[in-house]
């Protein structure tokens, strides 16, 4: 009797095992798949047609590896297609026979480019991995400087919105994307609930003494852009720090 109890106490601690590490997994799969949502959002309203500037667009994202991108631009019949691999990552409870540790899911995604804007906060499917390394692209040609007025011009459009309705990240996005801005022009937009968006255009590749970023706050019925200080900008041209300045 005490032998099969014993047996049947080391059967549950390794099944309790197994669920935890399942767990971990699933939600590893779970992040990978979220932040494929977050490539999609960062590519909506793209106004790129050929096939190399979109994947390279993506590969310049961070943490983002791109696999294969197959037809030559948006006019093609099936489009754009852009495999991608990104590492979902959870953390693993300690259990009876292991610490805690962190899981990685590796897991690939296609998004599709039809000329349309795309979806807003739409799952990509996924799909099987190619085989071979990421691949790699030539350098962006250099890029104009970045017009704080054109953009400040740009963005006000999003503020003419339905009475009760906040502003959308997507709106943003959307308004941005008609600019035709050049490919080397990194846009990046973060959303503080619905009450306003911070936004960054940045870009490495600008003439000696132009201006390589240029963040923006839109808030109902106010649009502000502007040059970064010195001060602001040892904070990161990113959408975040557009958001915390609050002009």
């Amino acid at each position: 009797m005490r032998l099969t109890m014993i047996a049947v106490l080391a059967v549950t601690a390794l099944a309790a095992a197994g669920c935890a590490d399942t767990t971990a997994e699933e939600n590893a799969a779970d992040d990978a798949r979220d932040k494929a949502k977050q490539v999609g959002n960062a590519m909506y309203g793209t106004r790129l047609v050929k096939a190399d500037d979109i994947g390279h667009h993506i590969a310049d994202l961070k943490d983002v590896e791109v696999l294969k991108v197959s037809g030559a631009g948006t006019g093609d019949p099936r489009g754009v297609r852009v495999t991608v691999r990104l590492s979902g990552i959870a953390q693993r409870s300690e259990g009876l026979f292991h610490g805690p540790g962190r899981v990685t899911a590796d897991r690939c995604f296609e998004l599709v480019f039809d000329g349309g804007p795309g979806e807003w906060n739409t799952f990509p499917p996924r799909t099987p991995c190619p085989t071979g390394t990421p691949l790699t692209f030539a350098p962006w040609p250099e890029a104009p400087p970045i017009s704080v007025a054109r953009i400040e011009q740009a963005l006000p459009k999003v503020n003419t919105l339905p009475s009760g309705r906040g502003v959308e990240e997507k709106d943003v996005r959307a308004a941005l994307a008609k600019l035709g801005l050049h490919p080397a022009i990194r846009i990046e937009t973060e959303a503080e609930s619905d009450f306003a968006v911070g936004v960054a255009l940045v870009t490495g590749l600008a003439p000696p003494g132009e201006s390589r970023c240029v963040l923006a706050r839109v808030v109902p019925g106010k649009t502000k852009a502007w040059l970064p200080s010195p001060a602001e900008a040892g904070q990161g041209c990113n959408a975040h720090t557009a958001l915390g300045i609050g002009r």
